[in-house]
C-alpha cells in the first residue's frame, strides 16, 4: 500500500522494518518522521514501545495497527495519532497517510533539526530561546533543556533569521519571540536570562524586534 501511494503521489518514502519493539528501541534514532507500529507484539509490545520512544522523541508520528480498537484507545497516553485496524484498507491507510504527511509539512515551517549528524533531533522554533555558540561547540537553550553539540553559529543564522532570530553578538542568536526587555546592552529573554548586545548589533536588533512586534500586531 505504501509503494502504491508512492506511485500514485510522486511521494518518496525511507523505509526501515523492525521485526518487534525490542529491535526497533534498539540504538533507536530521534530521525524518523512516522511510525506504523503494531500494539500485539512478543516480548515489549506496542504500546510499552510507544512509551519507551516518547521519553526521548516527542515529535515522531505514532499510528497504531491493530486488531482491536480497545487498545488503540490508550493510545492518548503515548500521543499516537491514531489507529488504523487490521485487516487494514488501502483507504484507511491512504487518510491517515496523507493526513501525517499534511501534519509533517506543517511541521517543516515551524521546525529545525540541532544536535550531532548521527543523533539529530527536531525542535519546535517557538521553544528555542536562543542558541549559543562558544569554542566550536553549539548549545541550544530551550525552554525545558540545552542541546550541546559541535558546529557553528552561521549554519544557524542563515536558516533562522527568516524566522525571527536575530544574531545580538558573535555568540548569541536569539529568537524574538522570547525577548522581554532591551535592558542597556543586555538583552532579557523568558527564561531570566541576560544576552549581551554588541554596540554594532544593537540599533538592528531594535529594528527587528520593532518589526516583529509591528507584524504580530497588524
Amino acid at each position: 500500500m505504501l509503494r502504491d501511494y508512492e506511485r500514485k503521489s510522486g511521494t518518496t518514502f525511507i523505509v526501515r522494518e523492525f521485526g518487534d519493539g525490542a529491535e526497533l528501541l534498539e540504538n533507536y534514532q530521534t530521525d524518523f518522521d512516522l511510525i506504523l507500529l503494531d500494539i500485539q507484539m512478543g516480548g515489549v509490545d506496542g504500546m510499552r514501545t510507544a512509551a519507551a520512544i516518547r521519553k526521548v522523541d516527542s515529535s515522531v508520528i505514532i499510528i497504531f495497527v491493530t486488531k482491536t480498537a480497545q487498545y488503540a484507545t490508550h493510545g492518548y497516553a503515548v500521543q499516537a495519532q491514531n489507529y488504523i485496524l487490521k485487516p487494514v484498507t488501502p483507504f484507511a491507510f491512504e487518510s491517515e497517510l496523507e493526513r501525517s504527511l499534511g501534519q509533517l509539512q506543517r511541521r517543516e515551517k515551524a521546525s529545525i533539526l540541532v544536535g550531532s549528524r548521527l543523533a539529530p533531533r527536531r525542535v519546535d522554533l517557538a521553544e528555542i530561546v536562543f542558541i549559543e555558540s562558544q569554542k566550536h561547540k553549539i548549545t541550544v537553550n530551550t525552554l525545558t533543556e540545552q542541546i550541546v553539540f559541535t558546529g557553528t553559529l552561521k549554519e544557524y543564522e542563515d536558516v533562522l533569521t527568516a524566522h525571527n532570530f536575530y544574531r545580538s553578538n558573535s555568540g548569541y542568536l536569539i529568537n524574538l519571540q522570547h525577548v522581554t526587555a532591551i535592558e542597556g546592552d543586555d538583552c532579557v529573554v523568558s527564561t531570566d536570562e541576560r544576552l549581551k548586545i554588541s554596540r554594532s548589533r544593537k540599533k538592528g536588533l531594535l529594528e527587528a524586534l520593532t518589526n516583529y512586534i509591528g507584524g504580530r500586531l497588524r
